[in-house]
């Protein structure tokens, strides 16, 4: 572990700590309800200890897409907002209820100037958020939709979690910036050739190593 990756954890911990001492307002978050909406002014910083949410963007045209459903604890929402004083650039919605901390901006700013680590640490997560976004984003845009739901359902599989969950599927096209339909269409094609099927509510995955190889000749669908 390098000084920027022990300034980075001491600074998470210095946060986390205050955070948890100070006598912060809670805010209880059902699910489906919203953390912050897009366009939204950032009056507050919100500190999750454990939860789940999802991350939406939508297009003036009334195109969706999502950044997926993420998995997190000890961490702050709005801190790119806070950081740059913009409106919330994505709508942040709860998986599930949660109990989230309500930072003020103001004990935010007394937090950051007086610690330098604190800034480190939002730095490299910030940072890793970028590259991890950019990536994924790239992918999206410069390979075929086919690709990219083939790869999507191989590293479910390779994760132990559940391929598709069409109870929301319209949530599963927004994550590939496509329709309902267009996504049906693929895993329609996948289901034809065989290499997914149906049980129960979800589809699964008929064979490993015949479906990894779509990831090389995605071209084999159609």
């Amino acid at each position: 572990m390098n000084i920027i990756q022990q300034f980075a954890q001491r600074g998470h911990q210095i946060l986390r700590d205050a955070v948890h001492a100070a006598p912060l307002k809670n805010k209880e978050i059902g699910a489906g309800e919203y953390i912050l909406r897009q366009g939204e002014e950032i009056k507050a910083l919100y500190w999750i200890t454990l939860g789940e949410y999802t991350m939406h963007y939508n297009a003036e045209n009334g195109k969706a897409f999502s950044l997926g459903q993420r998995f997190v604890s000890d961490t702050i929402i709005g801190e790119i907002e806070y950081l740059t004083h913009t409106p919330s650039q994505f709508s942040v919605v709860a998986h599930d209820t949660m109990t989230v901390k309500v930072i003020p901006l103001a004990m935010m700013d007394t937090i950051l100037t007086g610690h330098a680590e604190v800034g480190v640490w939002l730095s490299q997560l910030l940072s890793t958020s970028y590259q991890r976004g950019m990536a994924r984003t790239m992918e999206r845009f410069l390979q075929p939709l086919v690709f990219n739901i083939v790869a999507d359902l191989y590293e479910r599989n390779q994760q132990n979690r559940p391929l598709v969950d069409f109870s929301q599927v319209s949530r599963e096209a927004e994550r590939f910036g496509c329709s309902e339909r267009t996504y049906r269409r693929v895993i329609n094609q996948l289901i034809e050739e065989q290499y997914i099927q149906k049980v129960a509510q979800e589809y699964v995955i008929c064979d490993i190593e015949k479906f990894r190889l779509l990831l090389t000749h995605p071209g084999r669908i159609g």
